[in-house]
């Protein structure tokens, strides 16, 4: 099997949660897991092909610690007609613990996020990233199982660059929270 193309868009599923803040110039603070560790899930890309993948505990420690800054939220990965690459707010959590890459950010008071949050409340969006994968491991030949019945090819992540993360309308995953 070929090695996957870098820097697709990954999505992963989730209700979002969103609360009020103190802070006079933000709509809400949404937060949640954009990761969780080891939690299988189907990827069948025209790109990339069909197997399944999970991102194993730490993978984020080394993109957190030299990339943080540039990590930007989007929507639809800045890919959404109307609000393209604008920003939602500013990260103010982005850490690992024993669930996945946890994450937080207070969304700026703008019309795009107001025009967001009808349905950022309501839970219909998922949540997504953009990575590359730096350190992966492929299985081409595993055994079925109930996380993987047909026993299609696997990949474990060790270790990826996270480029972008935030709310999407279509997730891949059904494990992560937003």
């Amino acid at each position: 099997m070929e090695a996957p193309r870098t820097d697709l868009v990954r999505a992963l599923r989730s209700a979002p949660e969103l609360r009020a803040t103190d802070e006079g110039d933000s709509l809400g603070y949404l937060s949640g897991h954009v990761i969780t560790w080891g939690d299988w899930y189907e990827i069948n890309s025209v790109y990339e092909g069909r197997f399944m993948e999970r991102i194993a505990p730490g993978a984020a420690s080394k993109t957190i610690r030299e990339n943080r800054a540039a990590i930007k939220v989007l929507f639809d990965h800045g890919h959404d007609p109307a609000l393209g690459n604008k920003v939602l707010g500013e990260l103010t959590e982005l850490e690992e613990d024993d669930i996945g890459l946890r994450y937080g950010l207070g969304l700026f008071d703008t019309s795009y996020n107001r025009d967001l949050l009808p349905g950022l409340k309501a839970g219909v969006y998922g949540s997504s990233h953009r990575f590359r994968a730096i350190k992966d491991e492929w299985d081409d030949n595993p055994t079925r199982s109930e996380q993987n019945p047909e026993g299609i090819p696997t990949r474990t992540i060790r270790e990826l660059s996270l480029h972008e993360l935030g709310p999407v309308a279509f997730p891949a995953s059904p494990h992560a929270t937003a």
